[in-house]
């Protein structure tokens, strides 16, 4: 016999850490890498100098990072829109 999976009532702090813990730790460290790492290929491409491509490359990761919190804040202002669902 099969038994019918119960929804359990999860509290609003513990869905907030688990879309913050998702969102930064687990999105983030991926788009950082994935940031970072077409950085320095682009910096390869595109510059000469040492520092030059420590610029682009930093700035891949920024905006690796900043890929991750804009999706993070979407889920989180999703859920709290659906707060009354």
């Amino acid at each position: 016999m099969t038994s019918i999976p119960v929804k359990e009532k999860v509290s609003s702090d513990k869905r907030v850490y688990s879309v913050m813990q998702k969102g930064l730790i687990e999105r983030g460290t991926l788009f950082l890498g994935v940031g970072v790492a077409a950085g320095a290929l682009a910096s390869v491409v595109l510059a000469r100098g040492s520092t030059s491509r420590k610029v682009i490359t930093a700035f891949g990761g920024g905006v690796g990072l900043g890929s991750a919190w804009t999706r993070t804040n979407l889920e989180l202002e999703e859920m709290l829109n659906s707060k009354g669902d």
